[in-house]
């Protein structure tokens, strides 16, 4: 019988399985519903904890080395709900001077809120805390290298299904999302997310997962005999985790069909900037990893791209027209938002009701986000705001850069892989889109950010663990 602590484990990998399926949770029911199933699994936790005996309890035990990030990733749903909070005017005439204003143009005269649509802050308020929860449930509930690859194995399937699935619909024509014919997006693989950029993102960090799982099979010894090198390849080629490797020519090639441009952009610079910042960090060159990176750019980008369309996305990158795209002057026309609320923000979720007072008549179009999410972040948490934000990705950079330099255990070294290359591809990505907008795609970047200090703590195996079995 699996003890409590396991059942804990498989419900909060359902929810990670669950996050992408109704349209990312990008709807206020779907977000409703994860954030209540992220709440309902920590408050299990807690329970579970409570029974044990006050100097038997693990999961704060193990919480202790990770204060600091934990601390700093708090900050975020903090300041966001002090931003939907009512305050009395004369502060925030003192620190927002223009939302003050904002507030007595709207006849408002007691007291304003430093978001200037606080009803939308709270909402992501609410969902930013979610969020803090499932980083803070992952470091508590993953706590041994088995459980780890368990974790980087279901968001490889989770990316394969949606792969498998987008795919199908495109390629048979039937054209559903998530219940419901598509309205929108046809032609291209979107998966159940609505935005075929979103499903980019979404494999952007499946990818990430099943190569990190790669790069932990890799033989740790260069100096082998051509024959060993033959059989470990071999074995390699034969062996059950010859399986992951499918799966990731099964993503690539939906990758491809979303023709999301930064998307593929942003896998395969990403993927050569870490292959060969992996190589100079470990100062060593083995065959399997030539192997393996070869493999992924030459056999990916070349084969399956021919087959499947990619030189389609090369096509929208050539043909991208300034005249057309209005995505620069969406950029250039919020650069006054920023200035006129850079500390404070205008408050979180309100980019689509603050945007419109300075858009152009050259933007024609409705644009609820920036299609950059660092424009977005910084429009709309302000420098109070984006000072944690950065602060969390950078500490978890440095986390997951640092344990691949000096982890020798293979699975530690893949997931620290995992979450460099993750971090990496939707910090390309994010420069011209939302994925950090999309609660499925936040969901899933905060689980590679908490695995970047996972891999750089976790031992081999706890007392409840199973022996590592291949995936």
């Amino acid at each position: 019988m699996a003890s409590p602590s396991s059942k804990l484990f498989l419900a909060y990998l359902a929810v990670l399985v669950w996050a992408p399926l109704p349209f990312g949770s990008n709807r206020s029911w779907a977000y409703l519903i994860l954030c209540v199933l992220i709440f309902a699994v920590a408050l299990a936790t807690v329970v579970s904890e409570t029974r044990m005996p006050i100097g038997e309890r693990p999961a704060w035990r193990r919480l202790k080395p990770y204060r600091p990030v934990i601390l700093v990733f708090a900050a975020i749903p903090i300041w966001t709900t002090i931003q939907s909070l009512s305050l009395p005017a004369s502060w925030i005439s003192g620190i927002s001077p223009n939302a003050a204003l904002a507030w007595q143009a709207a006849g408002v005269e007691s007291s304003y809120s430093i978001s200037l649509q606080p009803d939308l802050t709270r909402k992501m308020a609410l969902l930013s805390f979610a969020l803090w929860v499932y980083f803070v449930l992952t470091l508590v509930l993953v706590d041994s290298m088995d459980r780890l690859r368990q974790l980087l194995g279901v968001i490889v399937l989770c990316g394969v299904g949606q792969a498998l699935y987008g795919s199908f619909m495109t390629l048979s024509g039937l054209e559903y999302g998530f219940l419901m014919e598509k309205t929108t997006g046809r032609g291209v693989t979107t998966g159940t997310f609505i935005n075929r950029n979103h499903l980019a993102g979404f494999l952007e960090l499946s990818l990430a997962a099943g190569i990190g799982l790669l790069v932990a099979t890799l033989s740790e010894y260069s100096g082998q005999s051509w024959r060993s090198r033959l059989i470990n390849l071999t074995e390699t080629l034969l062996s059950p985790k010859a399986r992951v490797r499918i799966y990731l020519a099964i993503m690539v090639i939906a990758l491809v069909l979303t023709r999301s441009r930064t998307g593929n952009t942003a896998f395969f610079v990403s993927v050569t900037g870490c292959g060969l910042l992996m190589l100079l960090l470990q100062r060593r060159l083995t065959a399997g990893a030539l192997v393996l990176f070869a493999s992924l750019l030459l056999v990916d980008a070349v084969i399956v791209g021919q087959w499947f369309g990619f030189e389609e996305v090369v096509e929208r990158l050539e043909n991208t027209s300034l005249e057309r795209e209005t995505r620069d002057e969406v950029v250039r026309d919020s650069l006054p938002l920023l200035q006129d609320y850079s500390l404070t923000g205008t408050g979180a979720g309100t980019y689509s009701v603050t945007f419109p007072a300075y858009r152009s008549d050259e933007v024609n179009a409705f644009y609820d986000h920036a299609h950059n999410d660092y424009i977005e972040f910084a429009s709309t948490l302000g420098l109070i705001g984006l000072v944690p934000l950065g602060t969390l990705v950078g500490f978890s950079l440095f986390a997951s850069v640092t344990s691949l330099y000096r982890r020798q255990r293979r699975y530690a070294r893949g997931a620290a892989f995992a979450s460099t290359m993750a971090i990496v591809s939707l910090a390309i990505h994010s420069a011209t889109d939302f994925n950090l907008q999309i609660p499925a795609n936040a969901l899933l970047m905060v689980v590679m950010l908490a695995i970047a200090h996972l891999s750089s703590r976790l031992k081999k195996s706890s007392a409840h663990s199973k022996p590592d079995p291949s995936f």
